[in-house]
Protein backbone atom coordinates (compact mmCIF):
# COMPACT_ATOMS: atom_id res chain seq x y z
CA UNK A 1 0.00 0.00 0.00
CA UNK A 2 1.31 3.33 -1.32
CA UNK A 3 0.38 6.43 0.83
CA UNK A 4 -1.87 8.78 -0.14
CA UNK A 5 0.72 11.75 -1.26
CA UNK A 6 0.98 9.66 -4.42
CA UNK A 7 -2.89 11.04 -5.22
CA UNK A 8 -2.29 14.54 -6.86
CA UNK A 9 -1.36 17.60 -5.08
CA UNK A 10 0.73 15.65 -3.07
CA UNK A 11 4.42 14.20 -3.01
CA UNK A 12 6.34 10.75 -2.37
CA UNK A 13 6.60 9.00 0.95
CA UNK A 14 4.00 11.72 3.43
CA UNK A 15 5.09 9.55 6.92
CA UNK A 16 8.79 9.57 6.17
CA UNK A 17 10.19 11.35 9.67
CA UNK A 18 7.16 10.97 11.80
CA UNK A 19 5.84 12.72 13.91
CA UNK A 20 3.71 15.02 11.29
CA UNK A 21 2.58 17.22 13.87
CA UNK A 22 4.01 18.52 17.53
CA UNK A 23 3.54 16.39 20.49
CA UNK A 24 1.35 18.94 21.73
CA UNK A 25 -0.95 18.86 18.93
CA UNK A 26 -0.79 15.12 18.41
CA UNK A 27 -2.33 14.93 22.22
CA UNK A 28 -5.01 17.69 21.76
CA UNK A 29 -6.22 15.88 18.49
CA UNK A 30 -5.94 12.26 20.38
CA UNK A 31 -8.38 13.75 22.86
CA UNK A 32 -10.81 15.74 20.79
CA UNK A 33 -11.86 12.43 19.13
CA UNK A 34 -11.58 10.22 22.57
CA UNK A 35 -14.42 8.51 22.99
CA UNK A 36 -15.37 8.16 18.77
CA UNK A 37 -13.38 5.43 18.09
CA UNK A 38 -15.84 2.81 18.19
CA UNK A 39 -17.87 4.33 15.97
CA UNK A 40 -17.05 3.90 12.30
CA UNK A 41 -14.95 0.24 12.30
CA UNK A 42 -17.31 -1.03 10.31
CA UNK A 43 -16.70 0.34 6.36
CA UNK A 44 -18.14 3.95 6.39
CA UNK A 45 -21.46 2.84 5.43
CA UNK A 46 -22.63 6.33 4.76
CA UNK A 47 -19.86 6.97 2.13
CA UNK A 48 -18.16 6.39 -1.02
CA UNK A 49 -15.61 6.96 -2.98
CA UNK A 50 -16.53 8.60 -6.32
CA UNK A 51 -14.19 8.39 -9.46
CA UNK A 52 -14.14 10.71 -12.21
CA UNK A 53 -12.34 9.86 -15.33
CA UNK A 54 -11.93 11.68 -18.71
CA UNK A 55 -10.43 9.82 -21.89
CA UNK A 56 -10.31 6.11 -21.89
CA UNK A 57 -7.99 5.39 -24.56
CA UNK A 58 -4.02 5.23 -25.42
CA UNK A 59 -3.56 8.19 -28.35
CA UNK A 60 -5.25 10.98 -25.85
CA UNK A 61 -2.98 12.93 -23.59
CA UNK A 62 -1.64 10.89 -20.62
CA UNK A 63 -3.10 13.75 -18.20
CA UNK A 64 -6.47 13.33 -18.72
CA UNK A 65 -6.39 9.72 -19.81
CA UNK A 66 -5.92 5.90 -18.91
CA UNK A 67 -5.73 3.35 -21.08
CA UNK A 68 -8.09 0.81 -21.54
CA UNK A 69 -5.95 -1.79 -20.33
CA UNK A 70 -5.89 -0.32 -17.32
CA UNK A 71 -9.39 0.89 -16.84
CA UNK A 72 -9.78 -2.80 -17.46
CA UNK A 73 -7.57 -3.53 -14.46
CA UNK A 74 -9.72 -1.11 -12.30
CA UNK A 75 -12.45 -2.94 -12.75
CA UNK A 76 -11.19 -6.27 -12.09
CA UNK A 77 -10.10 -4.50 -8.45
CA UNK A 78 -13.25 -3.92 -7.93
CA UNK A 79 -14.70 -7.35 -8.87
CA UNK A 80 -12.32 -9.03 -7.36
CA UNK A 81 -12.33 -7.51 -3.61
CA UNK A 82 -16.77 -7.37 -4.20
CA UNK A 83 -16.94 -3.41 -4.28
CA UNK A 84 -20.41 -1.84 -4.98
CA UNK A 85 -21.03 -0.23 -8.27
CA UNK A 86 -23.63 2.48 -7.33
CA UNK A 87 -25.65 4.96 -9.24
CA UNK A 88 -23.95 8.94 -8.60
CA UNK A 89 -27.96 10.09 -8.07
CA UNK A 90 -28.61 7.14 -5.83
CA UNK A 91 -25.60 7.58 -4.07
CA UNK A 92 -25.89 11.52 -2.77
CA UNK A 93 -29.44 11.29 -2.51
CA UNK A 94 -28.74 8.40 0.41
CA UNK A 95 -26.18 10.65 1.92
CA UNK A 96 -28.00 13.34 1.79
CA UNK A 97 -31.44 11.44 3.69
CA UNK A 98 -28.96 9.98 5.76
CA UNK A 99 -29.41 6.72 4.53
CA UNK A 100 -27.04 3.80 4.68
CA UNK A 101 -24.92 2.77 1.46
CA UNK A 102 -23.81 -1.06 0.54
CA UNK A 103 -20.13 -1.45 1.80
CA UNK A 104 -17.91 -0.68 -0.32
CA UNK A 105 -19.44 1.68 -2.65
CA UNK A 106 -17.55 3.30 -5.86
CA UNK A 107 -19.33 5.49 -8.29
CA UNK A 108 -17.63 6.03 -11.51
CA UNK A 109 -17.92 9.14 -13.71
CA UNK A 110 -16.46 10.29 -16.69
CA UNK A 111 -16.39 14.13 -17.74
CA UNK A 112 -16.49 16.12 -20.94
CA UNK A 113 -18.52 13.16 -23.11
CA UNK A 114 -15.21 11.51 -24.99
CA UNK A 115 -15.73 9.11 -27.60
CA UNK A 116 -13.16 7.03 -26.04
CA UNK A 117 -15.91 6.42 -23.47
CA UNK A 118 -17.95 4.96 -25.53
CA UNK A 119 -15.88 2.77 -27.45
CA UNK A 120 -13.15 1.34 -24.62
CA UNK A 121 -14.98 2.11 -21.37
CA UNK A 122 -18.92 1.23 -21.96
CA UNK A 123 -18.28 -2.62 -24.05
CA UNK A 124 -16.04 -3.59 -19.95
CA UNK A 125 -18.99 -1.85 -17.67
CA UNK A 126 -21.92 -3.45 -19.90
CA UNK A 127 -19.95 -7.08 -19.68
CA UNK A 128 -20.50 -6.51 -15.60
CA UNK A 129 -23.87 -4.58 -15.72
CA UNK A 130 -22.59 -1.46 -13.78
CA UNK A 131 -23.97 1.90 -14.08
CA UNK A 132 -21.72 5.17 -14.57
CA UNK A 133 -22.46 9.19 -15.53
CA UNK A 134 -21.06 10.93 -18.44
CA UNK A 135 -20.91 14.60 -17.77
CA UNK A 136 -21.04 16.21 -21.37
CA UNK A 137 -21.30 19.76 -22.35
CA UNK A 138 -24.44 20.38 -24.80
CA UNK A 139 -22.74 23.06 -27.11
CA UNK A 140 -19.97 20.76 -27.66
CA UNK A 141 -22.45 17.75 -28.60
CA UNK A 142 -24.73 19.97 -30.49
CA UNK A 143 -21.79 21.32 -32.71
CA UNK A 144 -20.48 18.00 -33.30
CA UNK A 145 -16.90 18.32 -31.86
CA UNK A 146 -14.82 15.52 -32.87
CA UNK A 147 -13.07 13.37 -30.64
CA UNK A 148 -16.99 13.88 -28.15
CA UNK A 149 -19.86 11.82 -28.30
CA UNK A 150 -23.05 12.68 -30.10
CA UNK A 151 -27.03 12.59 -28.63
CA UNK A 152 -27.54 9.27 -30.47
CA UNK A 153 -24.13 8.15 -29.01
CA UNK A 154 -25.31 9.11 -25.70
CA UNK A 155 -28.61 7.23 -26.06
CA UNK A 156 -26.32 4.25 -26.59
CA UNK A 157 -24.79 4.99 -23.20
CA UNK A 158 -27.61 5.11 -21.55
CA UNK A 159 -28.75 1.72 -22.97
CA UNK A 160 -25.78 0.40 -21.32
CA UNK A 161 -26.57 1.84 -18.06
CA UNK A 162 -24.94 5.33 -18.57
CA UNK A 163 -26.82 8.94 -16.47
CA UNK A 164 -26.15 11.82 -18.06
CA UNK A 165 -24.91 14.84 -15.84
CA UNK A 166 -24.39 18.49 -16.60
CA UNK A 167 -21.22 19.83 -17.52
CA UNK A 168 -22.72 23.35 -18.93
CA UNK A 169 -23.31 23.76 -21.72
CA UNK A 170 -19.76 25.56 -23.33
CA UNK A 171 -17.08 23.78 -20.35
CA UNK A 172 -16.87 28.07 -19.35
CA UNK A 173 -14.50 28.66 -15.72
CA UNK A 174 -17.90 29.34 -14.07
CA UNK A 175 -15.64 31.50 -11.28
CA UNK A 176 -14.26 34.16 -13.73
CA UNK A 177 -16.01 37.34 -14.22
CA UNK A 178 -15.99 38.78 -17.59
CA UNK A 179 -14.37 42.30 -18.46
CA UNK A 180 -16.52 44.78 -16.43
CA UNK A 181 -19.61 42.37 -15.80
CA UNK A 182 -21.56 43.02 -12.79
CA UNK A 183 -22.54 40.42 -9.98
CA UNK A 184 -26.08 40.25 -11.59
CA UNK A 185 -25.19 40.05 -14.89
CA UNK A 186 -22.45 37.21 -14.22
CA UNK A 187 -24.85 35.31 -12.13
CA UNK A 188 -27.22 35.07 -15.02
CA UNK A 189 -24.80 33.83 -17.55
CA UNK A 190 -23.72 30.83 -15.28
CA UNK A 191 -27.20 30.30 -14.47
CA UNK A 192 -27.85 30.20 -18.50
CA UNK A 193 -24.36 27.86 -19.03
CA UNK A 194 -26.38 25.40 -16.46
CA UNK A 195 -29.76 25.57 -17.22
CA UNK A 196 -29.14 25.73 -20.99
CA UNK A 197 -27.07 22.44 -20.99
CA UNK A 198 -29.80 20.89 -18.14
CA UNK A 199 -32.33 21.89 -21.28
CA UNK A 200 -30.77 19.91 -24.18
CA UNK A 201 -29.71 16.61 -21.84
CA UNK A 202 -33.49 16.38 -20.94
CA UNK A 203 -34.79 17.25 -24.06
CA UNK A 204 -32.42 14.54 -25.98
CA UNK A 205 -32.23 11.67 -23.38
CA UNK A 206 -35.49 12.45 -21.16
CA UNK A 207 -34.73 10.77 -17.66
CA UNK A 208 -31.02 9.50 -18.34
CA UNK A 209 -30.59 13.47 -17.32
CA UNK A 210 -29.82 13.53 -13.64
CA UNK A 211 -29.81 17.01 -11.49
CA UNK A 212 -26.12 17.02 -11.14
CA UNK A 213 -23.44 18.89 -12.45
CA UNK A 214 -19.80 18.67 -12.77
CA UNK A 215 -18.17 21.63 -12.04
CA UNK A 216 -15.62 22.15 -15.26
CA UNK A 217 -11.97 22.10 -14.53
CA UNK A 218 -13.06 21.27 -10.95
CA UNK A 219 -13.19 24.68 -10.12
CA UNK A 220 -16.05 26.33 -7.84
CA UNK A 221 -16.28 29.11 -5.34
CA UNK A 222 -19.20 30.39 -2.41
CA UNK A 223 -21.32 31.89 -4.84
CA UNK A 224 -21.23 29.54 -7.79
CA UNK A 225 -22.27 27.05 -5.76
CA UNK A 226 -24.85 29.07 -4.55
CA UNK A 227 -26.84 29.14 -8.37
CA UNK A 228 -26.24 25.32 -8.61
CA UNK A 229 -27.78 25.59 -4.92
CA UNK A 230 -30.91 27.39 -6.48
CA UNK A 231 -31.47 25.50 -9.44
CA UNK A 232 -31.91 22.35 -7.18
CA UNK A 233 -28.60 20.63 -8.46
CA UNK A 234 -26.32 18.24 -6.04
CA UNK A 235 -22.76 19.42 -7.80
CA UNK A 236 -19.41 17.66 -7.96
CA UNK A 237 -15.74 18.62 -8.28
CA UNK A 238 -12.42 17.39 -9.04
CA UNK A 239 -10.99 17.15 -5.74
CA UNK A 240 -9.84 14.08 -4.02
CA UNK A 241 -11.37 12.36 -0.89
CA UNK A 242 -14.42 10.06 -0.24
CA UNK A 243 -17.77 11.45 0.26
CA UNK A 244 -19.15 11.12 3.34
CA UNK A 245 -22.11 12.33 5.78
CA UNK A 246 -20.38 15.23 6.65
CA UNK A 247 -19.29 16.08 2.91
CA UNK A 248 -20.81 19.14 0.93
CA UNK A 249 -23.14 17.86 -1.23
CA UNK A 250 -22.70 20.90 -3.56
CA UNK A 251 -18.77 20.26 -4.23
CA UNK A 252 -18.94 16.35 -3.43
CA UNK A 253 -15.62 15.46 -3.77
CA UNK A 254 -14.03 12.40 -6.64
CA UNK A 255 -10.94 11.19 -6.97
CA UNK A 256 -9.36 12.14 -10.38
CA UNK A 257 -7.92 9.20 -12.33
CA UNK A 258 -5.63 9.88 -14.80
CA UNK A 259 -1.91 8.21 -16.42
CA UNK A 260 0.56 9.09 -13.10
CA UNK A 261 -2.29 8.44 -10.84
CA UNK A 262 -4.00 5.46 -11.93
CA UNK A 263 -1.65 2.60 -10.91
CA UNK A 264 -3.56 0.07 -8.74
CA UNK A 265 -1.70 0.76 -5.33
CA UNK A 266 -3.44 3.70 -5.76
CA UNK A 267 -6.40 3.15 -6.78
CA UNK A 268 -6.71 0.67 -4.18
CA UNK A 269 -5.92 3.55 -1.70
CA UNK A 270 -8.39 5.93 -3.50
CA UNK A 271 -11.19 3.09 -3.72
CA UNK A 272 -10.56 1.96 0.13
CA UNK A 273 -10.53 5.52 1.83
CA UNK A 274 -12.66 6.99 3.76
CA UNK A 275 -14.51 10.73 4.23
CA UNK A 276 -12.17 12.13 7.20
CA UNK A 277 -15.19 14.35 8.98
CA UNK A 278 -14.39 17.76 9.49
CA UNK A 279 -15.93 20.84 9.76
CA UNK A 280 -14.47 24.10 8.47
CA UNK A 281 -13.95 26.63 10.77
CA UNK A 282 -14.78 30.36 9.57
CA UNK A 283 -16.30 32.11 5.95
CA UNK A 284 -16.02 29.44 3.26
CA UNK A 285 -13.99 31.15 -0.05
CA UNK A 286 -11.84 29.32 -2.57
CA UNK A 287 -10.18 32.59 -3.82
CA UNK A 288 -7.18 33.51 -3.11
CA UNK A 289 -7.05 37.54 -2.54
CA UNK A 290 -4.20 39.74 -3.99
CA UNK A 291 -2.74 40.61 -1.26
CA UNK A 292 -2.53 36.86 0.13
CA UNK A 293 0.67 33.62 -0.72
CA UNK A 294 -0.06 30.96 1.54
CA UNK A 295 -4.16 31.30 2.82
CA UNK A 296 -4.53 29.05 6.04
CA UNK A 297 -7.22 26.88 6.62
CA UNK A 298 -8.47 26.02 9.72
CA UNK A 299 -10.54 22.87 10.62
CA UNK A 300 -12.39 20.79 13.85
CA UNK A 301 -12.23 17.17 13.68
CA UNK A 302 -14.91 15.35 14.54
CA UNK A 303 -15.42 11.95 16.25
CA UNK A 304 -14.22 8.98 13.79
CA UNK A 305 -12.02 5.53 13.57
CA UNK A 306 -8.66 7.85 12.59
CA UNK A 307 -5.62 8.54 14.37
CA UNK A 308 -5.69 12.10 14.69
CA UNK A 309 -2.10 12.47 16.13
CA UNK A 310 -1.03 11.44 12.71
CA UNK A 311 -2.70 13.34 10.81
CA UNK A 312 -0.82 15.29 7.61
CA UNK A 313 -1.56 17.49 5.03
CA UNK A 314 -0.09 18.30 1.45
CA UNK A 315 -0.23 21.20 -0.59
CA UNK A 316 -0.54 20.60 -5.05
CA UNK A 317 2.89 21.36 -6.25
CA UNK A 318 4.67 21.54 -2.71
CA UNK A 319 4.04 18.95 -0.30
CA UNK A 320 3.96 18.53 3.42
CA UNK A 321 2.47 21.80 5.29
CA UNK A 322 2.58 22.82 8.72
CA UNK A 323 -0.28 22.24 11.21
CA UNK A 324 -0.94 24.39 14.56
CA UNK A 325 -3.42 24.40 17.19
CA UNK A 326 -5.87 27.93 17.88
CA UNK A 327 -4.16 30.14 20.77
CA UNK A 328 -7.97 30.39 21.45
CA UNK A 329 -9.50 27.05 20.87
CA UNK A 330 -7.08 24.10 20.83
CA UNK A 331 -9.39 21.72 19.24
CA UNK A 332 -8.74 23.54 15.80
CA UNK A 333 -6.11 22.92 13.69
CA UNK A 334 -4.69 25.77 11.19
CA UNK A 335 -3.14 24.70 8.30
CA UNK A 336 -0.67 26.85 6.34
CA UNK A 337 1.62 25.63 3.11
CA UNK A 338 5.05 26.15 3.58
CA UNK A 339 5.28 28.35 0.28
CA UNK A 340 3.15 30.87 -1.71
CA UNK A 341 0.55 29.25 -3.63
CA UNK A 342 1.15 29.13 -7.50
CA UNK A 343 -1.45 30.90 -9.97
CA UNK A 344 -3.99 28.25 -10.79
CA UNK A 345 -5.78 25.18 -8.81
CA UNK A 346 -4.63 24.37 -5.46
CA UNK A 347 -5.85 21.54 -3.45
CA UNK A 348 -4.97 21.16 0.40
CA UNK A 349 -5.48 17.28 1.43
CA UNK A 350 -5.32 16.27 4.41
CA UNK A 351 -5.27 12.46 5.25
CA UNK A 352 -4.98 10.31 8.50
CA UNK A 353 -5.11 6.64 9.24
CA UNK A 354 -7.73 4.49 10.17
CA UNK A 355 -6.89 3.41 13.84
CA UNK A 356 -8.51 -0.23 13.34
CA UNK A 357 -7.74 -1.10 9.64
CA UNK A 358 -4.21 -1.14 8.19
CA UNK A 359 -4.00 0.76 5.14
CA UNK A 360 -6.97 2.42 5.32
CA UNK A 361 -6.84 6.12 5.11
CA UNK A 362 -9.69 9.14 6.05
CA UNK A 363 -9.13 11.99 2.97
CA UNK A 364 -10.30 15.48 3.18
CA UNK A 365 -9.67 18.15 0.51
CA UNK A 366 -9.96 21.92 -0.03
CA UNK A 367 -9.83 23.87 -3.18
CA UNK A 368 -8.22 27.58 -3.62
CA UNK A 369 -8.00 29.35 -6.92
CA UNK A 370 -5.10 31.76 -7.52
CA UNK A 371 -5.09 34.54 -10.31
CA UNK A 372 -1.77 35.29 -12.17
CA UNK A 373 0.53 38.21 -10.19
CA UNK A 374 -0.86 40.58 -12.39
CA UNK A 375 -5.15 40.46 -11.80
CA UNK A 376 -4.69 37.83 -15.28
CA UNK A 377 -6.48 33.97 -15.23
CA UNK A 378 -3.87 31.42 -15.62
CA UNK A 379 -4.09 29.65 -18.99
CA UNK A 380 -5.52 25.55 -18.72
Amino acid sequence: MISPSTARGGCRDPFRGRPRVSARIALLLTLAIAGGITQRLAYAADGAAILVYHHVADETPRSTSVTPERFSAHLDYLARHDFTVSPLLDVLESIRAGEELAAKTVVLTFDDGYLSVLENAAPLLRERGWPFTVFVSSDYVDQGYGGYLTWDQLRQLVGDGAAIGNHTRTHAHLVRRQTDESAAAWQQRVRGEITDAGQRIAAELGDAAIPVLAYPYGEYDVSVKEVARDLGLFAVGQHSGAVGSQSDLLAAPRYPVATGYDELEDFELRVNSRALPVQLVGSERHLVDAEETQPTLTLRLSDGDYRAGELACYASNQGLMDLSSADDDPEEIIIQPRQPLRAGRTKYNCTAPAASEPGIYYWYSYLWIKRNDDGSWYAD
